[in-house]
């Protein structure tokens, strides 16, 4: 039975560059590459997963922690990450936490217990023992959503706050006089925090004095953007409502249309993420659009990249875009 030693003698190439080829790796000449594909075409050749294991210390597996399969945007997430880890040869472990910071800390443990190659998680907290874990592990972490600066740590996010500031500046380009925003929770950096300084630095460039601007915390439920929509009006009229997510924008709408305010008539709203429901809602929803599929693909890619020793990015930007839909025009 053939084995990657037998290909890279037959291609006249080192075992590592038939691993590389086998990997879908950027790093191999492409001469050498198009001589290991004829020969693995000409003996149909399929590299056994142990084997390739044991010849190269991997598992040619990478752990992915995500905080709930249920949420659309991480099943997108997870999606990326799956068909590009398939066309690499690598599986995946999928483990879920609850968006619980010790629970993280438990899958990692898990996780390397089964001896995966890297780690995938979508956290919201660097905690000591997420630190702990870093500093004792070998193998790349590569964090998604967040922007934590820490040794050996891979960050893969978008600029929350140009973001943010980006819709309340579209909002207030229609002639809007005052908008007010549904918060994620502050203790979130990225989608909590950041969205909200967004959105106060783009109401003081428009005029606005920072102790009139009118912001609700949610928890990104639409219950909460329901009930946080009702606290704003019950302080002040507003033209406008930036929601730090679309199902707060969505619990936000319903609370409106419950009430005869209509959208976006008299309230135009925006929120960020652009789940697949923005645009079968009733009225369709503006947001700003994150692609998580391609996160997810961006995600394995760094880990891979680190993992061959041909990766030194720490952050790796996502792109975003502003989708006009009903709620806003």
């Amino acid at each position: 039975m053939l084995n990657i030693r037998d290909i890279a003698k037959l291609a006249g190439v080192s075992p590592a560059t038939v691993s590389r080829v086998i990997n879908n790796s950027a790093n191999v000449n492409e001469e050498k590459r198009q001589r290991v594909l004829e020969v693995l075409e000409q003996t149909g050749y399929k590299p056994n997963a142990l084997a390739r294991g044991l010849l190269y210390n991997k598992t040619f597996t990478l752990g992915v922690v995500v905080p709930d399969i249920s949420n659309i945007n991480f099943s997108e997430f997870v999606k990326g990450i799956e068909k590009e880890a398939r066309q690499n040869s690598y599986n995946i472990i999928l483990m879920t936490s609850g968006n619980e910071p010790e629970r993280e800390v438990e899958c990692f443990e898990i996780l390397k217990e089964k001896r995966v190659d890297g780690i995938i998680f979508a956290g919201t907290i660097l905690t000591d023992r997420h630190k702990q874990h870093l500093d004792n592990s070998n193998i790349p972490f590569v964090v998604f959503g967040q922007d934590f600066e820490y040794k050996s740590l891979i960050s893969i996010n978008l600029d929350n706050l140009k973001a943010s500031y980006d819709a309340v500046r579209y909002l207030y380009s229609k002639g809007i006089k005052k908008v007010a925003m549904i918060t994620g929770p502050l203790w979130d950096k990225s989608a909590g925090y950041d969205r909200y300084i967004g959105f106060l630095k783009a109401s003081i460039e428009n005029g606005i004095n920072q102790r009139d601007l009118i912001y609700k915390d949610g928890d990104f439920t639409i219950t909460s953007g329901y009930e946080n929509m009702k606290k704003i009006l019950e302080q002040d009229r507003v033209e406008a409502v930036f929601a730090a997510n679309d199902f707060m924008a969505l619990g936000a709408i319903k609370y409106l249309l419950d009430n005869n305010i209509k959208v976006p008539q008299d309230i135009k709203v925006v929120g960020f993420d652009d789940n697949p429901i923005a645009k079968i809602y009733t009225p369709s929803l503006s947001t700003i659009k994150i692609d998580f599929y391609n996160a997810g693909v961006l995600a394995v890619k760094a880990a891979i990249k680190c993992l061959d020793g041909i990766g030194d990015e720490k952050r790796i930007p996502i792109e975003y875009e502003i989708i006009e839909r009903q709620s806003s025009i």
